[in-house]
């Protein structure tokens, strides 16, 4: 199937969710992939069932992120955008630029990835993964929601 194609068809068959009709808005564009997945350029933000998570699927391979907004994470008091990232997604401002935290479970206990959130712009539905050089920064760090004390 090609990836030009795929925002006129609208309909992905995922293993794990069925079959899945985004809308247009739900449709996002990552030039350069993600990490691991750089040939995967298109993907839906759907919201997951009745949660504050959402879910990043590919429209071509059976690949999905779970993904949790980076504002209800207690886990840091957030990360500067470089200039370059923000204009590669074209726009003017970082705060025109949705963030987002990877979860996975281990052992039934979730945790996120702080090293590499996804931005998104959903202004110009584009995106990227956006991998932080702060050594200090973990890849796996449990999960403190805030407000949790």
């Amino acid at each position: 199937m090609s990836e030009n194609n795929i925002a006129s068809e609208l309909i992905i068959n995922s293993q794990l969710y069925g079959e899945i009709h985004p809308e247009p808005h739900q449709i996002y564009t990552f030039e350069q992939g993600i990490v691991g997945f750089s040939h995967l350029k298109q993907f839906a933000l759907l919201p997951y069932d009745d949660t504050e998570l959402y879910i990043l699927q590919s429209f071509s391979e059976e690949i999905s992120l779970l993904l949790l907004p980076a504002v209800m994470s207690a886990n840091t008091e957030g990360f500067r955008i470089d200039d370059a990232t923000v204009c590669q997604l074209g726009v003017q401002k970082a705060d025109e630029i949705v963030s987002f935290y990877i979860v996975r479970f281990i052992d039934q206990q979730p945790y996120i990835n702080l090293k590499a959130p996804i931005l998104i712009v959903p202004d110009q539905q584009v995106g990227c993964q956006y991998v932080i050089s702060d050594e200090s920064v973990t890849l796996r760090e449990p999960l403190l929601l805030a407000g949790d004390e």
